[in-house]
């Protein structure tokens, strides 16, 4: 049986290929967030990424795991192009946080706090399910990539207009948004405004200037915790598991490296959630996408 997995993100669409039970290899494409690029778009990059991967042979079953997947009708659309792309194979889409979850804990219950340039938690019960955060960087994505960049983006016009003080924080989004004066950055903001990924590349090095005790990076990286926390914190109550001794899986870029963020994080979650069992570096979600592809071809 040949398997396919696949994690169509917003910047990299990544599908895992198996061979009865067998890991063979994966291959990254382009991003494929139906929500930015639209469902057909997002279709013929999936279809494409899988194709590259499988090397001619006729996929059985796959597995796609799709940010905005998580509302049925995405879901569905997706699932019925993809069918015709690969007829014959058994085709699921589903949750792009369900399979971060099942990459680091590929059974029993427990919950993920996706951090990337996005923000998701996902926590799973018993077969019961509870998404909390996900909303998007227009109403949501608390304590992300973007989220923190957004906030430092914030904090310039504070600077700028005299009400906060200078320092590499604020230096490190003039230099990014191209913007040494207050005309410039309204420029930067409104008339030829970023995306989320070029705000979101500031969170590197503003968590790193937190991690040198920068007082600005500090406060917004303080502030980031707080509302990851929060997420997962919401998630496992929403499927009775916050008093339970949860695992919680710690998933995305924000989490690959220790830092000032994934102390504060881990030392929140320690002190609010009786027992809990942090699960860190686990596979990638890619890896949970494939074995649900494999369950599905059973």
């Amino acid at each position: 049986m040949i398997c396919v997995g696949v994690d169509a993100g917003g910047t990299a669409t990544v599908a895992a290929v198996s061979s009865d039970g067998v890991y063979l290899r994966e291959v990254r494409g382009e991003g494929a967030n139906p929500t930015t690029r639209g469902i057909p778009g997002a279709v013929g990059v999936i279809a494409a990424t899988v194709r590259a991967a499988l090397h001619g042979s006729p996929p059985h079953s796959v597995h796609v795991g799709a940010a905005g997947a998580a509302r049925a009708a995405v879901a569905a659309e997706l699932a019925r192009l993809l069918t015709s792309e690969f007829p014959a194979a058994h085709i699921t889409v589903g949750d792009d946080a369900a399979i971060a979850l099942r990459a680091a804990l590929p059974e029993g219950d427990g919950a993920v706090l996706v951090a990337g340039t996005g923000s998701v938690a996902y926590a799973e019960r018993e077969g019961e399910t509870r998404r909390v955060g996900g909303l998007g960087y227009l109403a949501g994505d608390e304590g992300s990539a973007y989220w923190i960049g957004w906030q430092a983006v914030k904090l310039y016009g504070r600077v700028l207009d005299g009400r906060a003080p200078r320092d590499e924080t604020s230096d490190l989004v003039a230099r990014v948004l191209d913007a040494p004066d207050r005309d410039r950055y309204l420029d930067a903001l409104y008339g030829a405004p970023r995306g989320p990924s070029s705000i979101a590349g500031l969170a590197p090095s503003i968590i790193a200037f937190a991690g040198k005790g920068n007082r600005a990076a500090t406060k917004i990286v303080q502030a980031a915790s707080t509302e990851l926390a929060d997420l997962v914190k919401a998630a496992l109550r929403g499927v009775a598991l916050l008093e339970s001794s949860p695992q919680v899986a710690l998933s995305g870029g924000l989490f690959r490296e220790n830092s000032l963020l994934s102390f504060l994080v881990e030392t929140r979650l320690g002190g609010d959630v009786p027992g809990v069992q942090l699960l860190k570096g686990g596979d990638e979600p890619v890896r949970g996408a494939l074995r649900r592809a494999e369950r599905g071809a059973r």
